[in-house]
């Protein structure tokens, strides 16, 4: 006969490790941003629409003024659109076409549209401000835009032979630099 082994009792006592100091529950909130330059940047951004886009001969549009503009010339472009025709006046030699004219008219299509793009900016920028995140994205993408249009434009410099040469930035005022630039304080913390 082999003798009886007393049965184990268990107990529900935590294991020692667990012993320690109560817990305790932590809350994490994310704090707003310290920093007030990127409203600084909206509000230069929006103050640039009222400052001249485009000065030509002492001439000068605003970006407001701008985007009217552009509203109607894409009013007359849908009107002239459903004539039927059939015709676009393409001769098919497109290929003579400098391509210095071509960068030329893609830095004036960005001036053209940047009213648009640098309002949409600032009012998405504003926003994430008011959510208190960051706008960096927005700001990186609103001085890319401002970062290709230089480019686009040193490219798009026209030989005009004896009456020197042109490029938008003879034609860009100073509202337009204000607006772009503007961007580089959404991407202050």
């Amino acid at each position: 006969m082999q003798p009886t082994q007393p049965m184990q009792q268990f107990s529900q006592q935590p294991a020692p490790q667990m012993m320690g100091a109560p817990q305790q529950v932590v809350y994490v909130t994310q704090g707003k941003p310290k920093s007030k330059v990127p409203w600084v940047a909206v509000a230069l951004i929006i103050v640039s629409l009222f400052l001249p886009y485009i000065s030509f001969f002492g001439e000068s549009v605003s970006g407001f003024e701008m985007m009217g503009v552009v509203g109607e010339i894409a009013d007359l472009g849908s009107e002239d659109s459903g004539d039927g025709s059939g015709d676009s006046g393409d001769s098919g030699d497109s290929a003579d076409l400098p391509i210095e004219f071509v960068f030329f008219g893609i830095a004036a299509l960005m001036v053209g549209l940047s009213p648009f793009v640098f309002l949409l900016s600032a009012i998405i920028s504003s926003i994430v401000l008011g959510a208190g995140k960051s706008p960096k994205v927005m700001g990186i993408l609103h001085l890319g835009y401002a970062i290709i249009f230089l480019i686009v434009a040193a490219i798009g410099t026209i030989d005009a032979g004896i009456l020197g040469s042109w490029s938008m930035y003879d034609l860009t005022g100073f509202g337009f630099y204000v607006g772009a630039f503007a961007s580089g304080l959404l991407l202050v913390e």
